[in-house]
């Protein structure tokens, strides 16, 4: 399976392992020897055991252990995928039922839809790896193809999350710390920044049902870390979520028009000066040139913090004259300023053409007539045609 970045765990004396385990749990070696009564905790301070003295290596080991035992048709799809998949939870399940404990049905019903989710990946990585072809004596090796190239690099990065937050556990995290410029920083792909929201909305998901809704096995799953540092951890990941969303906006805002329609609209905004980024709102300016033709903009002043929104009912769209949008309409068009300036762009850049309209006429500060001039402070948010 493919390796993520390792966490480093302490090493223990057995005297001091003795003394954790009085607070943490003792593993329950003889399962035949425990009491109907005391069965369920027994499974519960196993768990906690493992989640607080095993690191991934070990849950990847006993789960192909077990797949060797119960599903061997299975195990290569399952080594195919990746090893950050085989959570601490699933891993000690199935560890205990190697050992003879007999699980409850939610239990094991939990091993196999976790498994199939594992599994589904490790058959998408299959089709994805590189085919060696045999013909006769020649040995013909197929380059891979680019989308598995990029799945790569996405896994690398994926992998590179995971040590962030081993850092963030470990409490050595910065907390300055922002996905969304570690994307920028190495100018990940857009389709690798979806896939990341998508796992890590996984993630936050069963994070939320751990916090809030308190889950049976997800609360022993994560019985090592407090109830604050569940909800720290929840937290960090949310925020890993929109920031890649985040990321994924600014990504399509700087594509560049094609190149048929770009020439005039290119020629048109040879002269305008605008903010092309701001670290401070996580926004990133579409091309001017996308302007040119289209029937809405939403142009925003990160010094004054004022949102201009400009509309036209012009066959011909916008046209761009010097640093000046041209043919917008004086009477709907308008500019606020904004007390909250980070929940309405997210709201606009969110939401449908409609629904931004909406979102920023809800605005409760006083809504005045604009121009279209830009400036170096001016972020280009949003453009429909």
């Amino acid at each position: 399976m493919a390796k993520a970045k390792k966490r480093a765990i302490p090493r223990r004396g057995n005297a001091a392992k003795l003394a954790e385990e009085a607070n943490i749990g003792r593993e329950t070696i003889d399962w035949s020897a425990v009491k109907p009564e005391d069965y369920r905790n027994s499974v519960l301070e196993t768990l906690r055991h493992y989640g607080y003295f095993y690191e991934k290596k070990s849950y990847v080991s006993w789960s192909i252990e077990w797949i060797k035992a119960n599903r061997p048709s299975d195990l290569k799809t399952f080594k195919a995928s990746e090893d950050w998949r085989v959570s601490a939870t699933l891993a000690g399940l199935m560890k205990m039922q190697m050992m003879g404990a007999e699980l409850e049905q939610s239990a094991i019903d939990f091993i196999s839809d976790s498994l199939e989710e594992i599994l589904s990946h490790g058959r998408r990585n299959i089709e994805l790896k590189t085919e060696v072809v045999e013909e006769d004596t020649t040995v013909e090796v197929k380059r891979k193809n680019p989308a598995e190239l990029l799945k790569e690099k996405t896994n690398v990065i994926i992998g590179d999350i995971e040590g962030f937050i081993d850092d963030h556990l470990d409490g050595v995290l910065d907390a300055k710390f922002s996905l969304y410029t570690h994307l920028k920083a190495i100018n990940a792909a857009t389709q690798s920044a979806r896939d990341i929201v998508t796992h890590y909305k996984e993630v936050e998901q069963e994070l939320k049902e751990l916090v809030e809704d308190k889950v049976d096995y997800l609360v022993e799953g994560y019985n090592h870390l407090s109830l604050s540092e569940q909800k720290k951890l929840y937290k960090l990941i949310s925020s890993f979520v929109s920031d890649g969303e985040k990321y994924v906006l600014s990504k399509k805002a700087t594509r560049k028009p094609r190149a048929k329609k770009a020439t005039p609209a290119t020629k048109q905004v040879e002269k305008v000066i605008y903010q092309k980024e701001s670290a401070e709102y996580k926004i990133t300016s579409t091309s001017p040139a996308y302007i040119v033709g289209a029937t809405e903009v939403y142009l925003f002043n990160t010094k004054t913090r004022v949102i201009k929104y400009l509309v036209t009912n012009n066959n011909d769209g916008f046209i761009v004259k010097g640093t000046s949008i041209k043919n917008y309409d004086e009477e709907l068009s308008f500019k606020k300023k904004l007390r909250k300036p980070q929940e309405t762009i997210d709201s606009i850049n969110k939401v449908t053409k409609l629904r931004a309209l909406k979102a920023l006429k809800a605005v409760k500060t006083a809504q005045k007539p604009t121009d279209g001039r830009i400036n170096a402070d001016t972020v280009i948010l949003k453009v429909n045609k």
